[in-house]
């Protein structure tokens, strides 16, 4: 089977999404590149990137044209899209691709909903979903503000980071500095609570496959990079309840946080792309990406469950200093395909040297 990825701007979920492809699986991986990277690329070094091409184009259209002509010069079976932008991409594609070739994919008035953290917090206080509660940027908010609060970028995609704000004081001065568009922003109440999140891939509104976890290691305001895989059911039937609300299509990875005063749980984010953990999802037993590429082939999916174990991403695995910590951990999948790390470290020791 011959399977195209689109890569942009890198990051960790295209190089996990080919090592959980081509686990023990028999498949052709090809990446293409709306762009050439501003750093040193390490994807085309991976043993299973079968050719890697950056793409040259001056519209929208012509970018199309040269995936399409790619998929036919390739013979591509399924397209997958990796990062959020690529959903996006296809989204607004009317008529200009054979949308045969991907797996089940929601609408970009849906994508549009789940992505902005505004409008995603109307929608679930619409349907009566547990959400902390969320304001606009503006001084006219400062009373109904309880800080601390957490100011959050209303799209991840935009490069800004969560900030926590402790005081109506940082709150101005955090509002008007230089570089500071309000317009990018919303502010999230803090719920004291356990942090937990569902990954799972959908068709019309029904979950097809999930894993639930809870973070062992988190970094301030970040993703976790120490899971445990656990058995949520109160958390499974809220999120069935939202997925079908929105008839969702597709890959899904939502952030939730248990609110012990009110014994609820409070949806934070939805993230409508694969996730910094997905490589942890296949040590669990739950090969997402390969279920894409079934769904996009009209398979049926026998989903079984999934393993209750930990699993630390390759670092965190190291700073445990636990053997059980390491065997629980990425470094069997990024031993199996191990240049790309070889590659970038060897740059990094480069550049290095080249400042002393």
């Amino acid at each position: 089977m011959n399977i195209l990825l689109v890569d942009d701007k890198g990051g960790p979920y295209i190089l996990d999404t080919i090592r959980c492809l081509s686990y023990k699986q028999d498949v052709n991986i090809y990446v293409v590149s709306p762009e050439r990277k501003e750093y040193f690329n390490t994807i085309p070094y991976s043993r299973h990137v079968k050719k890697y091409e950056y793409l040259n184009f001056k519209s929208k259209k012509e970018e199309i044209e040269k995936i399409n002509v790619k998929i036919r010069e390739w013979k591509i079976d399924v397209v997958l899209p990796v990062k959020q932008s690529n959903y996006t991409f296809f989204a607004s594609l009317n008529g200009e691709f054979d949308r045969s070739l991907l797996p089940p994919q929601s609408t970009k008035e849906t994508l549009e909903i789940v992505s902005d953290k505004w409008l995603l917090f109307n929608w679930l206080k619409e349907h009566s979903f547990p959400t902390p509660k969320s304001y606009l940027v503006s001084e006219e908010n400062l009373q109904s503000i309880t800080f601390p609060i957490l100011l959050k970028p209303k799209l991840d995609t935009n490069g800004n980071k969560v900030k926590m704000i402790k005081s109506a004081d940082s709150y101005l001065e955090t509002t008007k500095e230089n570089n500071f568009n309000k317009e990018d922003f919303i502010l999230q109440e803090n719920i004291y609570g356990e942090d937990i999140d569902i990954s799972l891939l959908a068709k019309n509104g029904i979950i097809k496959a999930y894993t639930i976890q809870k973070g062992l290691v988190r970094e301030a305001l970040s993703f976790a990079t120490g899971i445990e895989f656990i058995d949520n059911n109160e958390l499974l039937k809220q999120t069935e309840a939202i997925i079908k609300k929105l008839n969702w299509n597709g890959i899904a990875h939502l952030d939730f946080v248990h609110d012990p005063k009110s014994n609820s749980y409070h949806l934070i984010d939805f993230n409508p792309r694969l996730w910094s953990t997905l490589i942890g999802s296949l040590y669990a037993g739950v090969n997402f990406p390969i279920l894409m590429v079934k769904l996009a082939q009209n398979q049926t999916i026998d989903f079984i469950g999934y393993r209750k174990t930990q699993f630390y991403l390759a670092q965190q695995a190291l700073q445990q200093g636990k053997l059980k910590s390491i065997k629980n951990s990425s470094w069997k999948y990024v031993l199996n395909d191990p240049l790309p790390e070889i590659v970038k470290t060897y740059k990094k020791l480069s550049s290095i040297i080249k400042l002393k």
